[in-house]
């Protein structure tokens, strides 16, 4: 299995074993004025962006297809389900695939929409969810101690930040 989809999956693993540490009522939490979305809403944006890559039709990851409102952000079960569900896809991914080219549809700017596509391909984009899952795992580790609910210390560090740390 290429390393980017292991450290995918290693990511992934991270938030499934940090909902399954939470209540259902802490899932609903946030850090209001600090951080406004909770801890579900952030796990619902996580998943969406893996949702796009595996939903794709055509080669084109539509990144603007969100599912706010969904019960994923309420439900922690489900986005335990979802979560376990995108990992089972990881572990399946054709290994020659990862170089298919494909578009990404974004929109680029605060002040207008205005839509961009951008080429890539498969195995970048998958690595670019893992890694952005992360970033919002770091958000989600604030809310956590605002709740002194304990996290594993790496919870939420950049694979680049676990590194540096291991060589101190």
């Amino acid at each position: 299995m290429p390393s980017s989809v292991t450290g995918a999956i290693e990511i992934l693993n991270q938030g499934y074993e940090f909902l399954c540490s939470i209540s259902d009522s802490d899932y609903l939490c946030s850090a209001k004025p600090h951080i406004t979305s909770s801890i579900g809403e952030h796990t619902r944006h996580t998943l969406d962006l893996f949702h796009a890559l595996i939903t794709q039709e055509d080669l084109t990851v539509d990144y603007n297809t969100r599912r706010r409102g969904h019960a994923v952000e309420n439900e922690r079960t489900i986005a335990l389900s979802e979560i376990q569900y995108v990992i089972n896809w990881l572990k399946q991914v054709d290994p020659t695939l990862l170089s298919t080219a494909i578009t990404i549809e974004t929109e680029v700017s605060m002040n207008n929409q205005v839509f961009h596509s951008i080429p890539s391909n498969i195995e970048r984009e998958i690595t670019f969810a893992a890694l952005h899952a992360n970033h919002h795992y770091a958000m989600i580790k604030v809310i956590a101690t605002f709740l002194e609910i304990q996290t594993c210390h790496a919870f939420g560090y950049a694979p680049t930040t676990a590194s540096y740390l291991r060589e101190q």
